[in-house]
């Protein structure tokens, strides 16, 4: 009985009282939360992509080589890493072998070596291991932005993210770090819906020094929150502020401007990718275009509520998608105001899935690391022989026309998602206005 009533008191503080005292919801609350983790455990220790090594391969020449700056674009994931790495070494038999092996600058041989470690399974668990607590966190956030006297539609936000294919993908499978961002902002996003204004764009603004792509709902945020004209230079000034910090630093520190670093390089690119040439050396961006029409759509509405604003943010992450050249794991910053969406139109998530399964062919472009050799570490020499994606393509189809029209397929779904996510809200919107005017009579 006092276990029992441990784990209710427990789901109680974490998730929703509403949904412990109805029997069947907390039954369904443990079905999926059982189902995810379990998932989420298989996955941690035997698949492995390259870019989780690139990380802890940063990390590794602060805590073995003293060198602060072996990731300084990403300096503040990169300290949370290396504090991270430093104690993890401990756990991990044969340290010494590992830190060889993580400190080896050749890619290949150092991708060889880690898969052939004896340690394998426990080093790639323990390198996960923040990201499956940061994604428990997540879990709990997210079904507290909506649906606050509605435990049943929380109970279903829980369930589309514990069950997302996406989020599993990214963050065990794909094993990148953007899960740590999202945790920052969905901690903003509660803060906001609490009225903390400011502490709610401070919190944001540490997530832009964590990963850039929080700094992409920073203006809507701003314009939900203010409510004076003073609100928007002051809520902005401190939107940015660490980022100016992060540069100061930088400049005193390194010698160099991370801002100008960033602007530089190709991912910077990513978001000028898809543009309209016109003519000598005029071109007009179309995620720009998209992006602040957007904005100014959102200015303009009369009653900005948290449910529009959240309506928003998912919107733009689609579009960007959609727009640009892209990684994985950049859609997962959309996920948090989707599983919102799917409970008030459950059609988007199926168009979710579609959109997941695109994914998952456009991915076949970018070679072995991100297909066949995910599964090295079960067993390497079999991974290294057998024929990858492409090759199988090509025998019946051009590979990369193949991939371009899935590409294609996947703008046009999260187009599509987008135009449903806007037309929701707005309907939602002339809904809560016609009502407020009734009251008003």
């Amino acid at each position: 009985m006092r276990t029992k009533a441990f784990f209710r008191k427990a789901g109680v503080f974490f998730c929703s009282k509403e949904i412990f005292e109805d029997k069947v919801l907390s039954i369904r609350f443990y079905k999926y939360f059982l189902i995810g983790l379990l998932i989420r455990v298989v996955c941690l220790p035997f698949f492995f992509q390259r870019d989780i090594m690139s990380t802890y391969q940063r990390a590794a020449l602060t805590v073995f080589n003293g060198v602060l700056g072996a990731d300084f674009q990403q300096f503040a994931m990169h300290i949370l890493h290396s504090a991270y790495l430093f104690f993890a070494r401990f756990l991990i038999p044969d340290s010494g072998r590992l830190a060889s092996i993580l400190l080896n600058q050749d890619t290949w041989t150092s991708w060889i070596d880690f898969n052939n470690f004896d340690f394998v399974y426990r080093t790639l668990t323990l390198f996960k291991l923040p990201y499956l607590v940061l994604d428990i966190a997540c879990m709990f956030l997210v079904i507290r932005l909506l649906f606050d006297t509605e435990p049943e539609k929380r109970l279903r936000v829980f369930k589309y993210w514990v069950l997302n294919p996406l989020v599993i993908f990214v963050t065990y499978v794909f094993a990148r770090h953007d899960i740590v961002a999202v945790f920052v902002t969905l901690a903003a996003l509660l803060l906001a819906k609490t009225g903390k204004k400011y502490w709610s764009i401070a919190v944001l603004a540490i997530g832009v020094i964590l990963r850039f792509f929080p700094v992409m709902i920073l203006p809507f945020l701003v314009v939900f929150l203010a409510r004076k004209k003073k609100d928007y230079i002051i809520l902005f000034s401190i939107g940015i502020a660490g980022l100016l910090a992060l540069e100061a630093f930088s400049n005193i520190y390194f010698g160099r401007s991370v801002i100008f670093s960033l602007l530089n390089t190709e991912h910077f690119d990513y978001i000028l990718s898809a543009k309209i040439d016109l003519i000598i050396h005029d071109s007009i961006f179309i995620f720009v275009v998209a992006y602040f029409i957007l904005v100014f759509s959102f200015i303009h509405q009369k009653e900005k509520t948290f449910s529009l604003f959240l309506s928003y943010c998912g919107i733009v992450y689609l579009l960007y998608v959609s727009l640009c050249y892209f990684h994985p794991q950049y859609l997962l910053y959309a996920i948090p105001f989707l599983a919102l969406v799917f409970v008030k139109r459950n059609s988007v998530y199926y168009y979710h899935i579609l959109q997941f399964i695109l994914l998952m062919f456009v991915l076949i472009y970018w070679g072995d690391l991100v297909t066949k050799f995910l599964f090295a570490p079960i067993d390497i020499q079999y991974v290294l022989y057998i024929p990858g994606p492409i090759p199988l393509v090509n025998r019946f189809y051009d590979p990369v026309k193949f991939v371009n029209i899935m590409r294609s397929m996947f703008t046009a779904v999260s187009l599509w998602m987008a135009y449903l996510i806007y037309r929701e809200s707005k309907r939602k919107s002339e809904l809560y206005m016609d009502e407020r005017d009734r009251l008003d009579r």
